[in-house]
């Protein structure tokens, strides 16, 4: 009897699925720990270095506009006018036709004020005109100074000249304290505000009295400079805060350590001809 053949083979068992063990999954997640660390580190650093870099150029730029502030109204001075008519000649010759008043003075050599043609936002009447009153200066806040700028609308400065008896002095012109004075901060963190002074020739004049006032009509009549040039520094937000941990002395302000603001402070500087 013939038998059928049969195949000899074997069967080949399943593999198992095999597990990562509870070692390899605590590895795994350090790992991903450390590296989630590392990258939420970095973009901190990179948007803390862009929120400074932010700060500083507003700073700057909040410094630059009001720059161009006092380019704007200086170059708007108003200056006593006289009359040069020759027949039939003044009596005595010449003589003003505005008012007297002191249209440009200046403080301490940190302060500049002047009557300038600003015609304020629909409140100059025909009468009034536009001369208003202006004025820079630096004021210490407590931890920091600030450039701010002083101004009285043409409708009150009209009012200071009639109201004086025969001259219209600085004080009368430019009263800080003033109730309708208006003093805006232009910029934070600006300190070192400077104003000086040259003649026809670009010497530096140094007045040797302050304040100083320029005016022609005035009892001790005093000429315009040819020229004034105005600087002041200005600082990051990031530069103060390192400045105010040493010291919030204004007068340490004046003398501080260049290392300790560097490179984030910057000077700014113009000229004003008037001749």
């Amino acid at each position: 009897m013939i038998r059928p053949n049969k195949k000899v083979g074997f069967i080949l068992p399943m593999p198992r699925e095999r597990a990562f063990t509870l070692a390899e999954l605590l590895i795994a997640t350090g790992i991903t720990a450390i590296i989630v660390v590392l990258l939420g580190t970095m973009l901190g650093s990179l948007l803390n270095t862009a929120s400074r870099s932010n700060q500083r150029i507003d700073a700057f730029r909040e410094a630059r506009a009001a720059l161009q502030m006092i380019e704007r109204d200086f170059s708007n001075l108003v200056p006593t006018q006289w009359n040069i008519q020759t027949s039939p000649v003044p009596t005595p010759p010449p003589s003003p036709i505005t008012r007297p008043a002191a249209y440009f003075a200046l403080k301490n050599n940190q302060q500049i004020y002047g009557l300038v043609a600003v015609k304020a936002a629909g409140s100059p009447t025909p009468s009034v005109g536009d001369v208003c009153a202006v004025g820079y200066y630096c004021r210490w806040e407590g931890n920091r100074y600030t450039l701010r700028r002083f101004f009285r609308d043409s409708a009150h400065t009209f009012s200071a000249l009639q109201n004086a008896v025969s001259y219209a002095a600085d004080s009368d012109l430019y009263d800080l304290n003033a109730a309708d004075a208006r003093n805006d901060v232009l910029a934070a963190y600006v300190w070192n505000f400077k104003v000086a002074i040259y003649d026809a020739s670009g010497n530096l004049q140094p007045p040797t009295t302050y304040p100083y006032i320029c005016d022609q009509s005035a009892t001790t009549p005093t000429l315009l400079p040819a020229a004034i040039e105005i600087s002041f520094n200005a600082m990051s937000p990031q530069a103060a805060r390192t400045v105010m941990s040493v010291s919030s002395s204004p007068a340490d302000w004046m003398t501080m350590n260049v290392n300790l603001v560097n490179p984030h402070t910057y000077q700014f500087r113009t000229r004003i001809n008037f001749q």
